[in-house]
């Protein structure tokens, strides 16, 4: 046995919380995506509140009240942010477009059938 002492590591790592507001972002940004093809709506206000917790996550960084580490989650938030609310608001405006296009041919059958046109029986 010997005398020597086995020296003690001591790690006084300070571990930093991320900013609450970049993980939500983050997370809003990813629902905004997966959200798109639900008619829209959701991943478009999905993807709104990624955008804006992203804005106020970079600001409580540049302020100093949130670490510097929450910088790429509140980036990836917002980029994910807007591409799923332009995904959505193209599904959205598509959606609209079939609407009223089968609308306009309900119409114009009805008008059609109102103006006297018989139907052709077949032999």
């Amino acid at each position: 046995m010997s005398d020597e002492q086995q020296p003690t590591v001591q790690y006084s790592a300070n571990p930093q919380q991320t900013s609450g507001k970049a993980i939500a972002s983050m997370i809003l940004g990813i629902c905004s995506l997966l959200m798109c093809i639900a008619y829209g709506l959701p991943g478009i206000i999905c993807g709104f509140l990624a955008i804006l917790f992203a804005k106020h996550a970079n600001q409580r960084i540049a302020s100093g009240l949130a670490p510097e580490s929450s910088a790429g989650m509140a980036k990836a938030g917002k980029i994910c942010g807007w591409i799923g609310l332009s995904l959505s608001m193209i599904v959205l405006l598509f959606l609209i477009a079939v609407f009223v296009l089968g609308l306009l041919g309900v119409v114009a059958a009805g008008a059609a059938g109102a103006a006297g046109a018989a139907p052709t029986l077949l032999p």
